[in-house]
This record gives structure tokens, sequence and C-alpha cells, in this order.
């Protein structure tokens, strides 16, 4: 899948960026109560592998990014020990120590890992770092210039747009950088993205002959920001959604409603209660000063699977909406190759659960 290119200048833009919600109504989804009950676990927990178990506090999906909301990678994780963040592989070898004063993260396609060392390195430390990096194959650091991202959005101000009605004409990209500017839709990012994408409602702005951009969010009746729409035409919302995830192509995306997150399929219906907490990305100083590593958004689905944390306890959903591992572990990790599982000796590599479908 193909990632644009976003770099550290535009990290604090990216966290900045607006939500929004439905210009009409579609199909209003089930509710939870509709749903099966948190914490149903299709399968008994996995056995844990043998190997030492990493130190590790916290082992998490990395941020890309490259759109708004961000997108998870895959084949790495940012761990943490002492409150300082490194990188490693997705088998657990280490890439960079524990040593930024925030998850490790990434700004796109070039892999450009975005790492701040608690104490300052020169420049020629720094390029020597990245060699080696470069050399074993695991990317470079990020020397902070700027780039793009993607972002969606439902233009209200699109000229003949019918009002009683979703009308896919009215969906916007707006690509962002130094300036961004507001296009049509591109029919490749349907593939890039999938065909059913979180967008929220907004007029057009800017000054005439300059860069345009999406103004404020433009909430429903229910007070949600983001909803989806679909390639075909089609769209639906969560009522009271105020972030939504990314389907990509797979069956569930997670949408926070309040201060938790549930899961939702691809037809609008809630597949979970919203009693998820958010497992990776960073808030950041502007919308959490208090604690700016604290992570921003519940996991997308990857390769059928989310890492899932529920009153402080974690456990593993999958595309049915069940914890196939339930919410008993001190820390489960997945970022669609690898599965990591707390024990209290440290982090253990463990095979998926076996479903009933299987």
């Amino acid at each position: 899948m193909r990632r644009t290119l976003l770099c550290l200048t535009m990290a604090a833009g990216l966290l900045l960026s607006a939500c929004t919600a439905p210009a009409s109504s579609a199909d209003t989804p089930a509710t939870a109560e509709e749903s099966p009950a948190a914490g149903t676990s299709a399968t008994p927990a996995p056995t844990a592998t043998p190997d030492p178990g990493l130190p590790y506090e916290e082992i998490r999906i990395i941020e890309e990014y490259d759109a708004t909301p961000s997108t998870p990678s895959e084949g790495y994780f940012t761990m943490s020990q002492n409150g300082l963040w490194g990188l490693m592989r997705a088998d657990g070898t280490e890439v960079l120590p524990c040593r930024s004063t925030e998850p490790v993260s990434r700004c796109g396609a070039e892999d450009h890992w975005i790492w701040f060392p608690e104490q300052a390195m020169d420049w020629e430390a720094f390029d020597a770092l990245s060699a080696q990096l470069t050399e074993a194959g695991d990317g470079a650091l990020c020397p902070g210039h700027g780039g793009l991202g993607d972002l969606f959005f439902y233009d209200l101000d699109s000229p003949g747009r019918d009002t009683t009605a979703v009308d896919l004409s009215a969906l916007r990209w707006y690509r962002m950088g130094t300036p961004g500017d507001v296009y049509p839709m591109d029919d490749i990012l349907w593939d890039d993205y999938g065909d059913l994408l979180p967008v929220f409602s907004a007029h057009e702005e800017g000054e005439e002959g300059d860069p345009a951009f999406p103004g404020d969010p433009v909430p429903d009746e229910t007070g949600a920001l983001y909803w989806y729409i679909s390639k075909d035409g089609s769209a639906f919302y969560v009522p009271g959604a105020v972030q939504a995830g990314w389907f990509f192509h797979e069956d569930l995306a997670p949408v926070q409603i309040g201060e938790k997150w549930a899961y939702v399929d691809r037809n609008g219906n809630l597949k979970t209660e919203a009693v998820y907490s958010a497992v990776w990305g960073t808030q950041g100083e502007y919308n959490n000063p208090e604690d700016p590593t604290a992570p921003k958004y519940a996991a997308c689905l990857q390769n059928g699977y989310a890492a899932i944390c529920r009153d402080g306890k974690w456990g593993l959903l999958d595309a049915t909406g069940a914890e196939v591992i339930p919410c008993e572990y001190p820390g489960v990790a997945w970022e669609g190759t690898t599965l990591w599982v707390k024990a209290e000796d440290g982090w253990h590599t463990a095979e998926l659960p076996r479903t009933g479908t299987e």
C-alpha cells in the first residue's frame, strides 16, 4: 500500500487537524446492546513461547505520519523502558535504544524514523546512527524536512451538491503540506486507503487565489464529528462519534464515542460496546500537556486482529468483534505479523488463538 511522505515538521500539524460530521443522515447503525458483549472469548488464552521475556514497560504500534487520522505501520514496534522510547523489529530485535522522550514514529514511505533522544546528539553522531540503520535495512533517521499528507472531508460548499442526500461529488482530498490545497477525490486513493473512508463535514476556506483548506468541523445533531463514505456513494454515521479509524480492507474499524472506543462493521453496526481505551499514537503536548505521550487511537485491524485495552487490561479482538484473547493481561501488542503478550517476567511472542471458524 502506497504511503505518502510526511516528516517531522508536519507532525504537529497532523495532531492539530480537525475532525467533522455528516451533512445528511444515512442508516443508523445498531446499538451496542444489539452487538456481542465485550469480553467474549472465542478460545482459551494463548501459550507464550518460553523465550526470555523482553523487559519493556509498553510495546506500541508505530504511528505513521502520512494521513489524518494517522495510519499504523507494520513490521516494527515502539517500546518503552524507564519512561523513554525506542524502536524494535516485530521479532523483538532492538533497532533504536529506549532514549527517545516520545514514542518512535515514522514519517512515511521513506522509512524515516522520528526519534528524539533525551540527550541531544550532534549531527555527526546522528548521521552515523542513521547510516547504521540504512545499512541494516531499517530505514533512516528523519532529519526534520517537510512533507505531505492526506486528509478527506465532505465539502459543504461543493457546487451543485445534493443537500437532500450524501453526494459523492462533494468528497474532497486535502493534500496537507506547505502550503496544502483541496482537490477532487482521486480514484487511486480508494486503492490506497480502502473503499470506505472516515471523513468529516466542513466548509472550504481560504482567500481567493490562495490555497484552500477545510474549516472547523460541522457536527451532526448527535455531536458526531466523523462518519464514513463509500466509493459507491453510500454512507453511514455512528451517533456521537468524535474520532474514527481506517477500515482499509478489514471488516471492522475503531470509532471513538465519548472517552472510549468501539468497533463498527462495514454496514454501520456497532460490533462492540464503547468500552476500549486508546492504545497507540501520541496525543502530544497540544492535546494533553500533562501526558503528551498518552495514546491517541484504538487500534485498526491489521490482518484480521487488533490489540485492545479495557479497564487497564489487554486482549486481542478479531474481525467479528469477539475478544479472542480476553482483556486479562498486562499487555498485548499486534501490528499485523507478530503477537506479543506481557507476563510477569516480561513480553513473550505467542501464537494467534484459533477461532471456531478455523
